[in-house]
């Protein structure tokens, strides 16, 4: 093993940083616009991410080294799950099935789900494990400044490798509050913990997605530095924007993957009991069958447009057509409950108004900064009734806008964010 005295480490623009995500990294905006954020600040950087479609093992994209390895795949139990639930959570579902209306006591449906889950969290973990140590074997003879751990599905690797002595500092970005994935009872759920635990307190840095997530690692894990925050904000937008007008009929977009426990259905249901506005569900996910299906049981078809897969650089634009933009997230887990969406400061940057649900942070913004409504619940009648509330006033929504455009402009764009918090600098 090195130990780290011998190694000499590139200086001024030359120095090196290693950026590790399961995942594609040109699928993911907060990690390639960190990638990019480093590689102008003169960094030589290079990504070792996992490789979901059939991109090339190796590849130099705009000055990033990419360096990609087999990525995990869904598990025949986790497509058992799909089928069995018909629910699609973001990695592994970690979230318990619950008993039924009325009753603390799981159903053997339920019983046979957690099962799954269980033995599902049991691959998730084998084969997460398996690409750290791939990623560990291939780079431990290399020398790096910094290695960037995205997840704590990488921290291992990163932790390994900053022990090792290929990499001079470890810097841990947790971009969920992981500990809070589940419920406090799921194994998983303390599984993950422990292996989050056991490393954070190597890195030399932490940085995380809000404020609230970063007093929750820092208490958690008694952390001698509360971890910065560097928000989901997208790239400054400087071109047009309409915060005068108001479509008619008003159309309201969800932008974003369609899984679970983000709302979606009650969301479609919604239009269903209020049908006066237009519905665009932008992005895919395995629950647009069941949308769809939904859809058309209720009549809301007519109203509701699914318009497929954008590449990150369109969301904006795709925003730019529209009035509200709404995340009817529910308040299933901690991880929720603490959640801040690249959606919400993309609909700011855009200039729409938001309707959120009402869960710590996307809360807090959207009241702090006047632009839009907080659900009083996530269920079809309160998305509805919020909905008609809003629709009624032109004036009401115009108003939600310019707050939300100026909000973007001077707080949520990523120059500001990444340029005034990231810890390390090259």
């Amino acid at each position: 093993m090195n130990t780290g005295d011998d190694i000499i480490y590139g200086t001024g623009r030359n120095r090196r940083v290693l950026v590790l995500l399961i995942g594609e990294v040109l699928d993911d905006p907060r990690v390639y616009k960190t990638c990019m954020s480093l590689h102008e600040m003169g960094a030589d950087v290079t990504v070792a991410c996992t490789n979901p479609g059939s991109k090339p093992q190796c590849e130099s994209h705009r000055g990033l080294s990419i360096v990609r390895f087999p990525h995990r795949g869904d598990s025949f139990l986790k497509k058992i799950y799909f089928l069995i639930r018909g629910r699609f959570t973001l990695g592994v579902d970690y979230t318990p099935a619950h008993g039924r209306a009325g009753s603390d006591k799981p159903s053997f449906a339920d019983k046979v789900i957690n099962a799954v889950l269980d033995l599902n969290f049991r691959n998730f973990l084998k084969s997460t494990l398996s690409i750290n140590r791939m990623m560990v074997d291939a780079f431990s003879g290399e020398r790096f400044d910094l290695v960037h751990a995205n997840d704590v599905d990488t921290l291992v690797a990163g932790s390994m490798l900053r022990a090792s002595g290929a990499a001079g500092a470890l810097l841990y970005d947790a971009h969920e509050y992981w500990a809070g994935m589940g419920a406090e009872s799921r194994r998983s759920n303390r599984v993950l913990r422990e292996i989050e635990g056991e490393s954070i307190r190597s890195a030399d840095y932490v940085v995380t997605v809000n404020p609230l997530i970063a007093d929750l690692l820092e208490e958690q894990y008694s952390l001698k530095q509360k971890p910065s925050v560097v928000m989901n904000c997208p790239y400054r937008y400087g071109g047009p924007t309409d915060t005068d007008t108001v479509h008619k009929p008003v159309r309201v977009i969800f932008q974003g993957k369609m899984q679970a426990y983000r709302g979606l259905e009650n969301l479609v249901r919604a239009v269903g009991l209020w049908p006066h506005f237009e519905l665009t569900i932008s992005g895919y996910g395995p629950l647009e069958r069941s949308l769809r299906l939904i859809a058309r049981k209720t009549g809301a078809d007519r109203l509701i447009t699914f318009s497929g897969r954008y590449a990150g650089i369109q969301a904006i634009h795709i925003l730019l057509e529209h009035d509200i933009g709404i995340i009817p997230y529910e308040d299933v887990v901690l991880n929720n409950r603490y959640a801040s969406p690249n959606k919400l400061f993309e609909y700011a940057m855009a200039g729409l108004a938001v309707v959120a649900s009402d869960l710590l942070f996307m809360a807090g913004v959207v009241r702090d900064h006047g632009m839009g409504e907080v659900l009083l619940g996530t269920d079809p009648q309160s998305i509805a009734s919020t909905l008609e509330k809003l629709c009624s006033s032109t004036e009401r929504i115009t108003g939600y806008k310019k707050n939300a455009r100026s909000a973007g402009v001077k707080f949520f764009s990523w120059e500001k964010q990444f340029e005034g918090n990231y810890p390390w600098r090259s």
